[in-house]
């Protein structure tokens, strides 16, 4: 078993949602005639209901996946996961270490609570929104397009998809001997590279998360605020990387432990109030940031 293995599992959101949109030969037709054209080079589509009524559903499942690659807060602790948990495949599952798994279940759990509500909300609406699909777009309208509000709502879906991290040495294939173990070696490689990607990942989190506080602390003049400004979720962001950088350092590595002691040292307890309203702790803190950045960059080149 590796390290991955060990310490790491594997995690997405598998999501489904109503499309709402039906090709019409209507539409279609009329679209080829007033071009002067066929149905072999246009094709039009017709809305069942306004975009905006099935929107909700959408944004919160791109919200959980944004989360989970580190680019929106949670919903449950409004903490970010610095840098995203790195990816494991295309199916959009993410390697989750295992000292973050309460962190993150909890928040994918409140998207879901959301995503249920969301949709309890959009059954509520839908026969209102149906109905002017109908009286505004009489001509391109087809009930049979729809199917019952149950079957419309049974589109939509949001469920939280964990997996253990393959390990070659759970393989049980009945084959040659050096078939299995050339699939033992893939396995072992795929995990191996998986855990620099994940080191790696956390390395560039470390130097974009410095770079962008100290460039937010040197920009800052407090004269014209608005030209520049330094938000509190700057701060928040450095501090919320110092929490997971022990998560996220999966093999332990000393040189990343090093970074997050003197990005502590950077920005201390210093609050983003305390960093706008004086200037000589704000060009500290840009310059120990910066350095951590530097030599974190200098260490793994």
């Amino acid at each position: 078993m590796t390290v991955l293995n060990e310490k790491a599992a594997l995690i997405g959101v598998t999501a489904s949602t109503w499309i709402a949109t039906k090709k019409s030969r209507e539409g279609t037709n009329g679209t080829a005639d007033l071009f002067a054209t066929s149905a072999r080079w246009v094709m039009t589509s017709t809305r069942l209901v306004e975009k905006s009524v099935i929107q909700e559903p959408k944004k919160i499942i791109a919200a959980a996946r944004h989360y989970l690659a580190g680019k929106s807060v949670g919903p449950a602790d409004g903490k970010w996961l610095s840098g995203g948990l790195s990816p494991w495949d295309g199916r959009g599952r993410h390697i989750l270490p295992n000292v973050l798994n309460e962190q993150v279940t909890r928040n994918l759990g409140e998207f879901q609570s959301q995503f249920t509500d969301a949709v309890d909300r959009l059954r509520a609406a839908l026969p209102t929104a149906i109905d002017k699909a109908r009286a505004e777009n009489p001509k391109l309208f087809n009930a049979s397009d729809y199917g019952t509000i149950e079957s419309i709502i049974a589109r939509f879906s949001f469920e939280i998809e964990r997996d253990l991290i393959p390990d070659a040495g759970d393989l049980r294939v009945e084959a040659s001997r050096e078939y299995v173990d050339h699939l033992k070696s893939e396995i072992e490689g795929r995990s191996t590279r998986k855990l620099e990607e994940v080191t790696s990942n956390v390395i560039a989190t470390v130097i974009e998360v410095c770079k962008h506080f100290a460039d937010k602390c040197e920009g800052y003049d407090p004269e014209k605020r608005g030209s520049a400004p330094f938000r509190d979720a700057t701060v928040n962001k450095v501090r919320d990387l110092i929490n997971t950088i022990p998560a996220l350092n999966i093999n332990g590595d000393a040189r990343i432990d090093k970074a997050r002691q003197d990005l502590i040292a950077a920005v201390g307890n210093k609050s983003a109030t305390q960093l706008r309203e004086d200037d000589d702790v704000r060009e500290d803190a840009a310059a120990k940031a910066r350095a951590v950045a530097d030599n974190i960059s200098n260490l793994f080149d």
